[in-house]
């Protein structure tokens, strides 16, 4: 389970990121050593998070009711279409023109709340996905302040305000592929 996750997060940092840096929206200082046009240390930093949320839904899930959730073959299918909402609300924040920080926010925020209503409805699960992007979001702005990181349109103490929804919707996305396997 640990190596599918870590794979899936590794490989998932990368389309994310090649997203954002390709519609300009994230830069990485030119000091730091980069694997094709991402910084070195994400893939194995998003490969690591994913084990630990994908391994915390399904304790989640035992911890809660007591017993593993039992999921059938069909669950696969859930599961991408998880992920292509996961890649819809990267994808609109990157590509979409719109007019406010504001407006952004409330709309990702919106889509990636609906993401964990449709594929998960659990309390743990909300709270998880919730402290994901909470400290997730703490993490990208330490980043920002020791310059190992910059957003081109930081709205938010130097980070964009799109960061938690994206955060918010991988941990649904990489908690549903937890309790798969």
């Amino acid at each position: 389970r640990a190596l599918i996750l870590f794979a899936l997060g590794f490989v998932f940092s990368l389309v994310v990121d090649h997203l954002q840096t390709e519609h300009n929206l994230i830069k990485y200082p030119n000091n730091i050593s980069q694997l094709w046009d991402t910084a070195s240390w994400l893939p194995p930093t998003c490969g690591a998070s994913a084990v630990l949320v994908g391994t915390m839904y399904p304790l989640g899930d035992y911890l809660w009711w007591g017993h593993r959730v039992h999921r059938n073959s069909h669950d696969w299918s859930s599961v991408m279409r998880c992920f292509g909402g996961f890649i819809g609300v990267n994808y609109a924040a990157s590509k979409l023109p719109w007019t406010s920080s504001l407006q952004v926010s409330c709309t990702l925020a919106l889509i990636s709340v609906g993401l964990w209503f449709w594929f998960d409805r659990t309390f743990h699960g909300f709270v998880i996905s919730l402290t994901v992007a909470s400290m997730g979001t703490i993490v990208a702005y330490m980043l920002v302040l020791h310059g190992w990181y910059s957003f081109t349109r930081a709205d938010f103490f130097g980070v964009g305000s799109w960061i938690p929804c994206i955060l918010y919707s991988s941990s649904v996305c990489f908690g549903s592929i937890g309790r798969q396997l």
